[in-house]
């Protein structure tokens, strides 16, 4: 069945198609080192052993022992074939097949679609005479056309109809339109008129650059003075971040996120070569938004605004933040400045210099700013802000760090750090923050280790080209005790036969033999340096040669035995002249 598409349309599905975006869907992930992990949803457990490896498209449960390819997961969690998950991910890849069964996939590429024409047509009159004080604003912000071309910023002009009557001309129908979320209807007069009038427009990308929404800012100070795309069946402002879509390389290799708080700073930094930020939108920071943050980096900047309002949010965004298992830093800008204001007045070097200098844990902000509403800092106020943070500093897992943190409560309280001590070891413990230190305590130390040499020997052969061809010219590769271990050897074999250097093909390959789950458990051992030393290598080799003697011994005893039963000397006589060949061979050491 993994013949039905070509091995090009898979590879271009899989290089448009994120696997943590995919499983992420499914199960909350979270990022540790180079890897994901989250709970699997293929079997019950409540400890994360689910794993996932995005640089090759693998997934593996422990616990389980299920694995395989972007194309395997679809399959198992839809219970579908082959041909339908590629469908599936096709849709979400943006890539047209011959056809598709799925209604509900193709109502959801006709709104994308929509989104992406209308898109269009918000640009083309940005660009266009039309909006010359459009263009003016974005100007005056110091926003250039290479950024409105990468953030695709377009204008909505004062028409009533104008987006409508745009795409009804590229002939999709009203209720498509309508469910886009472009055009609202007016009851009083039974007909519609568009969303987003006079109004720069931002639209909202997808994780996978598909348009999904919008937002538009009026020029002077009417209000709102941001308004969003309503809720969709494909838009959501609590699980969608603004710039995301353009962030998420960056994001991924600094394992940093930068959050900000509007479309404007977002796009501001951005255009500072600051590229891993991203925005709310416009809303309350959600958990659903955390998760999402939490699949590509494991270590998150929250930059709102500098005045109290930025500030109150902040505190609400930490503590969401850090459920999800986020390190979380913050940097309160000074003057009430939102990143945007501050660049107007300051060179890149000097804002960064600024993050640098004033970056400081959630813990310490949270110190600041409960220091802060205290309008006296009297007995009351201590123990009140003692109970506040008690929680976060028992969920730490470092002693050093709990031991920091007391001492600057005390330094900032004016309290003995050991009646802090008292104070905190005095009150019950946290169960949540218990329930969650001891989670990860295990998820560090479960026995993922618990591989076979044979495992870990295939392992190093599959990591190494000299070493397969050296074990291979020793030993061979039919040494293996089972027969999947012995078949994905031969597929290797053959996939460096066919000098194809592409490692993704022969994911494929594996795939297509059945072999996907124990290669995405094979390469896990890779990523998790569990490699042998080049002596245990050699004493494998040897054993396998010395297995190999003894077994080929036994099988001597064995035909010595029924020649001298069968008493025929001539047949006696020419095993014994074969067994001198043999053991002339061996002595040199060769493999014959």
């Amino acid at each position: 069945m993994r013949r039905y598409y070509s091995d090009q349309i898979l590879r271009d599905i899989e290089s448009r198609v994120d696997i943590v975006d995919i499983i992420s869907e499914t199960i909350n992930l979270s990022r540790k080192g180079n890897r994901y992990w989250g709970l699997c949803p293929f079997h019950q457990e409540k400890t994360p052993s689910f794993s996932v490896t995005p640089d090759k498209n693998m997934y593996y449960c422990f616990g389980c022992h299920t694995g395989g390819d972007i194309f395997s997961f679809v399959m198992k969690r839809e219970g579908v074939e082959f041909k339908e998950a590629v469908e599936i991910l096709a849709a979400k890849a943006g890539i047209q097949l011959v056809s598709s069964s799925n209604n509900k996939l193709s109502k959801r590429k006709k709104i994308i679609e929509i989104n992406h024409e209308a898109a269009l047509y918000y640009q083309q009159i940005l660009l266009s005479n039309q909006a010359l004080r459009a263009r003016e604003y974005l100007k005056k912000r110091k926003i250039n056309t290479s950024t409105i071309k990468k953030f695709q910023l377009g204008y909505a002009d004062d028409s009533w109809t104008g987006v409508e009557d745009y795409l009804l001309k590229k002939g999709y129908s009203e209720e498509f339109v309508k469910t886009s979320g472009l055009i609202k209807r007016n009851e009083n007069r039974n007909r519609f008129y568009d969303l987003f009038r006079k109004r720069i427009i931002f639209p909202i990308f997808h994780y996978n650059g598909e348009i999904i929404g919008f937002g538009g800012r009026v020029l002077e100070d009417e209000m709102p003075k941001y308004l969003n795309s309503p809720e969709t069946d494909i838009f959501s402002k609590r699980k969608a971040l603004y710039g995301l879509y353009q962030a998420r390389d960056i994001i991924r290799n600094t394992n940093e996120a930068i959050l900000v708080e509007g479309y404007m700073d977002c796009i501001r930094l951005h255009q500072e070569n600051i590229h891993n930020v991203v925005a709310s939108l416009g809303t309350a920071f959600t958990t659903e938004q955390a998760k999402l943050l939490a699949r590509y980096a494991e270590q998150v900047l929250i930059l709102y605004d500098g005045d109290e309002a930025g500030q109150r949010e902040t505190l609400r965004a930490v503590d969401i933040l850090n459920k999800e298992g986020l390190r979380v830093f913050v940097v309160t800008l000074p003057g009430g400045k939102d990143p945007d204001e501050y660049l107007d007045s300051s060179e890149k070097e000097e804002f960064l210099q600024y993050i640098k200098n004033n970056k400081i844990s959630h813990i310490e902000f949270k110190i600041n700013r409960y220091i802060y509403n205290e309008k006296v800092l009297n007995l009351e106020g201590k123990i009140r802000i003692l109970n506040f943070l008690r929680g976060d500093i028992k969920l730490l897992s470092s002693e050093l760090e709990k031991d920091y943190y007391i001492k600057l409560l005390a330094r900032k309280l004016q309290v003995e750090e050991n009646l802090i001590h008292r104070e905190f070891n005095s009150s019950k413990h946290n169960k949540e923050g218990i329930k969650r230190n001891k989670i990860e305590i295990v998820r560090d130390n479960i026995k993922y280790g618990n591989y076979s040499l044979e495992e870990k020997i295939l392992a190093v052969m599959f990591n190494n080209r000299d070493i397969f061809n050296k074990i291979k010219q020793e030993i061979g590769i039919t040494f293996f005790t089972r027969y999947d271990y012995k078949a994905l050897a031969q597929l290797y074999d053959d996939f460096i036969q066919s000098k194809e250097k592409d490692r993704q093909k022969f994911v494929q390959i594996a795939s297509r033999n059945e072999l996907g789950a124990l290669l995405s458990k094979i390469y896990t051992i890779t990523d998790l340096n569990m490699q042998l030393t080049d002596y245990e290598i050699d004493e494998f080799i040897n054993r396998v040669k010395l297995l190999e003697w003894k077994s080929r011994w036994r099988r001597i005893y064995k035909e010595l035995d029924f020649l001298k039963k069968q008493g025929d000397f001539d047949n006696l006589l020419r095993f014994i002249l074969n067994l001198d060949t043999f053991l002339k061979n061996n002595r040199k050491g060769g493999k014959k």
